[in-house]
């Protein structure tokens, strides 16, 4: 593993990305690494932009990600991850991104347009190494509701082979916030196996 080994979660208020920040973060100590995250708003209230950036070795670190220096992006909302890959990716990034729409304030008030899927996908994979969309609406709805789609990330990011943390122990993480018996962990498990 590279050090710091960088991850950047990229979405909307809401969504849950501090849950992600945490979750990772406790799965790193478990795992003898020092987890250093930082968390940046665009918004203070629901809807607006989110990253959580966490950085991952045997020593501190700044808390935020350096420019290119992203390892592995979790794109909760398809323009928000496309917005942190303009700044944060390079040619060693790995994306998982979920191609489901939640506008932010400005195109829910129609001062922008939001810009087409295939055209966020065809510029996520000219700046990324590699990019994996996810169709999570369809599991989710069945599941439960698409508020679990941070854990349903997290399950894809823990099967990738440059995941420097064990799916076994990122899911472990999860399970102490949610409970062993929580739909989190369905979707969680639902995620590592699309990924698998």
């Amino acid at each position: 593993m590279r050090a710091p080994f960088n991850i950047l979660v990229a979405g909307v208020g809401g969504q849950g990305n501090l849950v992600c920040g945490r979750v990772l973060a406790d799965a790193s100590a478990q795992t003898g690494l020092r987890p250093v995250v930082g968390d940046t708003f665009g918004a203070s209230r629901r809807g607006g932009s989110v990253l959580t950036h966490l950085r991952i070795g045997k020593t501190d670190w700044a808390p935020l990600i350096p420019m290119g220096e992203v390892d592995i992006l979790l794109g909760l909302e398809p323009l928000e991850a496309l917005r942190a890959a303009l700044e944060f990716a390079g040619n060693r990034t790995v994306a998982i991104i979920s191609q489901t729409k939640i506008p932010i304030v400005d195109v829910n008030n129609e001062k922008y347009e939001y810009p087409a899927l295939e055209k966020i996908i065809d510029s996520l994979n000219k700046l990324c190494k590699q990019v994996i969309v996810l169709d999570a609406e369809e599991t989710l709805t069945r599941i439960g509701s698409m508020k679990m789609l941070n854990s349903y990330i997290l399950g894809a990011m823990g099967a990738l082979t440059q995941s420097p943390l064990p799916l076994k122990i990122i899911r472990e993480s999860l399970q102490s916030i949610f409970g062993a018996s929580s739909a989190n962990i369905v979707a969680f498990d639902e995620g590592a196996k699309l990924v698998h």
